[in-house]
């Protein structure tokens, strides 16, 4: 029987938008990890205003048990090993494959390791920064984790501020961190921004033209990047970072095959699967071909709000898709 519809194979499979958006996301998000986007927090380590930056606060999520969910003041934590910034110390991480990521939290000062069981058996969420118990522990507690965190953070275009809450002031703790029902830290971490931000947008144009005689097409498809940052310095080196990349070869992964071999690195808990393959990993395992950023165009640069500084950086991915 004839197939009708070419270009893909099955209505359930990852379309070519998504796998060219997912491949700016990680590329970026990795990138910057290279180029030492993180800061470390070492167990008792003050900010500069005499706050624990280590002690987690007692979340009043009401998805979970009051006592089950505790959260840093920054989210994006890391879990991945063998990273090194540029002349700064490694990130935070323990060296056991079957836990990557931390290796544990304190609980009232004794350490409760990311592998144990008994009351104190936890994941770590890091993508929203924050442990989870398996069962609540007192809310008394005081609980602390040494751990690295994204300061810039890369996401999709659905956590930009028209859909989420932009949080300001995150770079240390705040007098009400550990107030519970009240202030900005209290709403729930999947529904907060932190700036600084890139926000990857694909952007709905497409352009195509032939490739080959037999098949074959050229694939131009544009992307927006929205730099978003609480000061004009900082948005300016976000808008520097994305345009500097004209040019640059960006490699793809095949998410279909990921999805296949359930090759994700994190799990619905935000947390790595054991033996999770870094980025260079997946690419290794599961690249799909490449797309060039090519005509790329600094669009705009605003002050939205007088501690809202905001830049979008337009530019085509191109690519060859051969089964068209």
């Amino acid at each position: 029987m004839p197939s009708y519809l070419k270009g893909f194979d099955s209505i359930h499979s990852y379309s070519l938008n998504n796998n060219i958006q997912d491949a700016i996301v990680e590329f970026f998000d990795w990138g910057l990890l290279e180029k030492g986007n993180y800061f470390n927090v070492t167990k008792g380590e003050l900010s500069s205003n005499g706050l624990d930056m280590s002690r987690l606060r007692l979340s009043s999520n009401d998805s979970y048990v009051s006592g089950q969910v505790w959260g840093g003041f920054r989210s994006n934590w890391i879990w991945q090993s063998g990273v090194s910034g540029v002349g700064i110390d490694p990130p935070i991480v323990g060296t056991d494959p079957n836990f990557p990521g931390i290796s544990g939290v304190y609980v009232n000062g004794q350490f409760q390791p990311a592998s144990g069981i008994g009351p104190y058996a936890h994941k770590v969420d890091y993508f929203n920064g924050r442990v989870v118990f398996d069962s609540a522990i007192p809310t008394g507690s005081v609980v602390q984790a040494e751990y690295s965190y994204k300061h810039i953070n890369v996401v999709y275009a659905n956590n930009v501020p028209w859909l989420r809450e932009v949080q300001l002031r995150t770079q240390k703790p705040t007098s009400n961190f550990f107030d519970v029902s009240t202030g900005s830290w209290d709403i729930p971490a999947e529904t907060r921004l932190q700036l600084p931000a890139i926000a990857i947008e694909l952007v709905p144009t497409r352009k195509m033209k032939g490739y080959q005689l037999g098949g074959g097409q050229w694939v131009y498809t544009d992307i927006m990047a929205h730099c978003i940052a609480e000061d004009e310095v900082t948005r300016n080196m976000l808008v520097d970072i994305v345009s500097f990349q004209n040019d640059k070869t960006v490699f793809t992964l095949d998410s279909n095959a990921i999805s296949e071999n359930n090759a994700y690195p994190l799990d619905h808990n935000g947390s790595p699967n054991p033996s999770a393959l870094l980025y260079p990993e997946l690419l290794g395992q599961y690249g799909a071909g490449c797309v060039s950023l090519e005509n790329v165009l600094v669009e705009q640069i605003d002050m939205v709000t007088p501690d809202l500084f905001g830049g979008m950086v337009r530019f085509t991915t191109v690519g060859i898709k051969a089964n068209i």
